[in-house]
């Protein structure tokens, strides 16, 4: 299951907005037409950042759709600046939130479409949906940090290097 809470302006609890995480919203409807994989968009600004650990409607939504159907992963797709020294970081609290095996296959997919620089757990290590789903369901759970110039129209290329990584690793995953 694809998860893309930030594809929208959003008013933040100290009043400032939280600016969407452009092309996630893309990128988690093509993953969606392309393999057939659910996913879950936040369509609606509920005041609450979907990420915090605070409660609130796209978690628990998440969560019901999660146990409900048994599934058994869950990539949680965000946005990083273009500033940050990562092509995408994984974030898996430390590699508690999913397999091993699977954290690995996942760096390898994107390695072989030349997407090198892959970091684990080091600025964004999982937020209140990674802890959530970890803590409430049996699925995996990976929080993906994608560098912002690979959610970028001008570097077409890049979206399909991305775009391509997350097929193969999910055409794997459920193939394994």
């Amino acid at each position: 299951m694809i998860s893309a809470p930030h594809t929208i302006n959003q008013l933040k609890e100290n009043g400032k907005i939280k600016l969407s995480e452009p092309f996630t919203k893309a990128i988690a409807l093509y993953l969606n037409k392309y393999l057939g994989c659910y996913c879950i968009i936040k369509n609606v600004d509920t005041g609450v950042d979907a990420n915090s650990d605070r409660d609130e409607e796209y978690k628990k939504e998440l969560i019901k759709y999660v146990n409900k159907n048994n599934i058994r992963l869950v990539l949680d797709l965000h946005g990083a600046k273009e500033t940050r020294d990562f092509d995408i970081e994984l974030g898996t609290l430390n590699n508690l939130s999913a397999d091993f095996s699977s954290i690995r296959e996942l760096e390898e997919a994107f390695k072989e479409n030349g997407i090198s620089n892959v970091i684990n757990n080091q600025n964004f290590k999982g937020g209140g949906i990674t802890r959530n789903i970890y803590g409430k369901t049996n699925a995996d759970v990976i929080q993906l940090e994608i560098n912002r110039k690979f959610r970028d129209l001008n570097n077409i290329d890049k979206i399909e290097k991305l775009c391509l990584s997350l097929i193969s690793f999910i055409d794997m995953y459920i193939n394994k």
